[in-house]
């Protein structure tokens, strides 16, 4: 069972470095079926494509994930999350609270390159995967 929403910082290194044993952990791990993906990342990652080519063999690929799907309340956690997180201090935007808030209603940990999820940790109560140094 998928245990790792893999944000598209992460998938979008995968395709510059290629060789980086975090990206190559990527690929061993969507093989044991460990990582799923949301609607949102899906289509952040196969509008960034270059050619058809490349934009149908990724669609495979994301077929193949577990797809998150959006809740009939998204809306309204993402409403509730952002107003918590904007009397912290933190301005959120509406994509990340997307992913954030899929990973902590389905329970997932969250493998993302981008800082921006840190403060949103706390409020929203997911686990972070890594966020390694850039």
């Amino acid at each position: 069972m998928s245990r790792i929403l893999v944000d598209s910082s992460v998938w979008v290194e995968m395709f510059r470095r290629a060789e980086s044993p975090d990206i190559q952990a990527l690929g061993r791990l969507s093989q044991e079926g460990l990582i799923c993906t949301n609607g949102l990342i899906r289509a952040e990652i196969l509008s960034g494509t270059r050619s058809q080519k490349e934009y149908e063999r990724l669609k495979d690929l994301f077929s193949a994930l577990t797809l998150l799907q959006d809740t009939p309340d998204l809306w309204d956690r993402i409403a509730k999350a952002r107003y918590r997180l904007a009397r912290k201090g933190f301005q959120a935007g509406i994509a990340d609270l997307i992913v954030g808030v899929s990973a902590a209603h389905y329970r997932k940990t969250l493998w993302t390159f981008d800082k921006a999820f840190l403060p949103m940790k706390a409020v929203l109560g997911f686990e972070l995967f890594a966020i390694p140094e850039h």
